[in-house]
């Protein structure tokens, strides 16, 4: 049996999107209470943290920030725990950029305020929240509230089936005036015994690379994405504020279209595997590729931009969801390593993404990938792979916007180049 509160081997965590339906003026003011709550404690946290940094030049840590602050007027209007969440985020927040300033970032910025109408997201866990029916959900109110408790119905998007739930997120869209539960629950997942392997190497001029241990090959290049980050890069310069309606806007497009894209990618590789009778599917291990590598003021500034994890994390799930396994082994040395004679030759590796030795030219992605697949077929015991022609023709997948518009491009697809 699982200790508590840590997740099941045969279960994934997935998070629905749920909008709330038929809410009264009553509910929806003290809703509006709760995340107001929530962006006075954030900013208040933020302002005790940026003096603790101009005084002493270190951040504080979690727990002292949360023993600092539970006398705070803001954090005890909330429920402990979701006090305690707000913290974390902004703690998160700080590790994330005091990260990127100390591998060379010098655009990064500490996290900002949050406008006083801004309403925040609030979390609710464990004893804050109750699921009293498939539909509807009872949230815990802060003592403030002239209320204990408020019931709330909801709309799950089609074929979603809520697991065991966890944790509900409070969010809401200025835009629309929506109201919405973002719901993290637990769901049982049946993985395949057997199949196949397929092996994936994270690139930014190709942005995976992958090899099946049937000796089948793919390709999926980043131009695309190059393209996306380069257009909006350029309009945003435009922008005389970053605070601007326009570039906020512009801020919303690029998210938008980065995030469809990236979904639309983790969707093709799952695609592949199946139609390959894949069980498992195995990436090179990105773990500090971002200091052990320099590639030049501008490189470093994409290798920075470049979205590894989050692509890594939605083939992780989406995969999941199909029956098979993840796993991520140690990429070092397998971008260098000859597949034929199993020599490391730097020089081997040259531009244009080719990879020349022993008399041989193999695409450079592709060789690094290849031996991902062999370190994991070693550790399991099975038979290692051969040297195929697929290491030099992959198969190229071209990503096509299916329509675009004044207001931006619309959803796309992969297809296989002719």
């Amino acid at each position: 049996m699982a200790r508590k509160g840590k997740r099941p081997d045969n279960m994934i965590t997935l998070t629905a999107k749920a909008k709330i339906t038929d809410i009264s003026d009553q509910d929806a003011l003290c809703l509006s209470m709760i995340g107001y709550f929530a962006t006075k404690l954030w900013n208040v946290a933020n302002m005790n943290r940026n003096a603790a940094w101009s005084d002493t030049g270190k951040i504080p840590s979690f727990y002292d920030q949360c023993k600092s602050m539970k006398d705070n007027r803001w954090c005890k209007l909330l429920p402990s725990q979701t006090s305690q969440e707000i913290l974390a985020e902004l703690d998160d927040s700080y590790r994330s950029w005091y990260k990127l300033r100390k591998n060379g970032d010098k655009k990064a910025r500490p996290p900002g305020y949050r406008r006083k109408t801004e309403l925040s997201t609030v979390t609710f866990k464990q004893n804050a929240f109750a699921m009293v029916a498939p539909d509807q959900v009872e949230l815990r109110l802060p003592s403030d509230i002239d209320r204990e408790s408020i019931r709330l119905s909801f709309i799950l998007p089609n074929k979603v089936r809520l697991g065991l739930v966890k944790q509900v997120k409070l969010t809401y869209a200025s835009s629309t005036g929506d109201w919405y539960l973002h719901i993290t629950h637990w769901q049982t997942i049946s993985y395949r015994n057997t199949g196949n392997v397929m092996a994936l190497d994270l690139g930014i001029v190709n942005i995976i690379a992958g090899i099946i241990s049937t000796g089948q090959s793919f390709i999926i290049p980043g131009g695309e994405l190059l393209a996306l980050d380069r257009y909006f890069q350029k309009e945003k310069a435009k922008c005389s504020k970053s605070s601007s309606k326009r570039c906020r806007r512009l801020n919303h497009l690029w998210s938008v279209q980065r995030n469809h894209y990236l979904h639309a990618i983790s969707k093709r590789i799952v695609e592949i595997a199946l139609s390959n009778n894949v069980s498992t599917i195995v990436i090179g291990d990105l773990k500090g590729i971002r200091q052990d590598k320099n590639w030049g003021d501008r490189g470093n500034q994409k290798l920075h931009a470049w979205p590894f994890e989050k692509l890594i994390q939605l083939i992780a799930y989406k995969a999941a969801l199909a029956g098979i396994r993840v796993i991520k082994v140690s990429e070092r040395n397998t971008s260098t390593t000859c597949p034929v004679c199993g020599k490391r030759s730097k020089s081997a590796r040259i531009q244009r993404g080719l990879f020349l030795h022993c008399g041989q030219a193999y695409n450079a992605d592709l060789v690094g990938a290849w031996n991902i697949l062999q370190r994991y077929l070693q550790s399991v015991g099975q038979p290692a792979l051969g040297v195929v022609g697929a290491l030099a023709r992959p198969a190229v997948n071209l990503f096509v916007w299916r329509k675009t518009t004044p207001l931006g491009r619309e959803q796309g697809t992969f297809k296989q180049a002719a």
